[in-house]
């Protein structure tokens, strides 16, 4: 009898201890991911036109949630865009429902090869992203298009055992005039990072990338081609994470400007 009590004795003596270094861990984990996360979005804009254009106007997708700002338009909305040419004016345009970027320019000479014209932004917000659920939980570039799943090319499914890639068509606006045959093409790229140091440096992202193409006959609304990749990297961490609540989004309040053509033209 005495030995039997002993041995249970013992066995809570080791199950205490375990669950102890279990629970210490756990807690040092949360304290340390929270302590070192960095949450944030970039959003580039890459132009590159074969030949000089003229008169240029430009409506394209920034970052959005429903009806809520993201942090990309809040610091596009403050001037903070980068990479922005002298001679180009930038600016916020849409309705209740949709906000796009809009860019003029005079003129824009050709873009050497491998060296587009390059606007940027990178806007750190208090995290988590969720990453892994970016298509319903975060800013996308696409607003009300049909996803459709597609094969992950380019990204390491083994790294990555979460990664999920959807194909989506969005259309862009464009118009311009040209001297003589132009193409133009347009890249619109966003991602969003978590990155935190517990035993060693990870992370997660997720990235949303449109591209589509103008001449100079096929011009105003044409539809692009977007993927949107979730669950890159590292979601071991999230054990300890789950319930906190994912990066701020701006206000949610709707942010209302002047409307330019009507979607139907070009038909989009």
């Amino acid at each position: 009898m005495e030995r039997t009590l002993s041995i249970v004795l013992a066995v809570l003596a080791v199950v205490s201890v375990v669950f102890l270094a279990v629970l210490s861990l756990s807690v040092y984990m949360g304290i340390t991911y929270r302590a070192t996360l960095s949450s944030t979005y970039e959003y580039r804009v890459s132009i590159a036109p074969d030949a000089a254009i003229d008169n240029v106007t430009l409506f394209l997708p920034i970052p959005s949630k429903g009806r809520e700002n993201s942090a990309v338009l809040e610091m596009i909305g403050g001037g903070r865009l980068g990479g922005v040419p002298p001679g180009w004016s930038t600016s916020l345009i849409g309705t209740e429902k949709v906000t796009m970027l809009e860019l003029t320019a005079r003129e824009i000479p050709p873009a050497p090869a491998g060296k587009p014209y390059l606007l940027s932004v990178v806007a750190t917000v208090p995290g988590p992203i969720r990453t892994s659920t970016a298509g319903s939980d975060e800013p996308v570039l696409e607003r009300s298009a049909q996803t459709s799943p597609v094969e992950c090319v380019g990204v390491d499914t083994e790294a990555s055992p979460e990664v999920q890639c959807e194909g989506y068509r969005e259309p862009v606006y464009a118009d311009f005039t040209a001297r003589g045959p132009a193409h133009l093409s347009v890249y619109i790229y966003l991602d969003g990072k978590n990155t935190w140091d517990v035993f060693g440096p990870s992370s997660n992202e997720y990235q949303d990338g449109l591209q589509v193409s103008f001449s100079d006959t096929a011009q105003r609304w044409q539809e692009g081609n977007g993927v949107l990749i979730t669950g890159i990297g590292d979601y071991g961490i999230d054990f300890w994470v789950q319930g906190e609540g994912g990066a701020a989004q701006g206000t949610g309040a709707s942010r209302r400007v002047t409307a330019r053509p009507a979607r139907g033209e070009g038909g989009a």
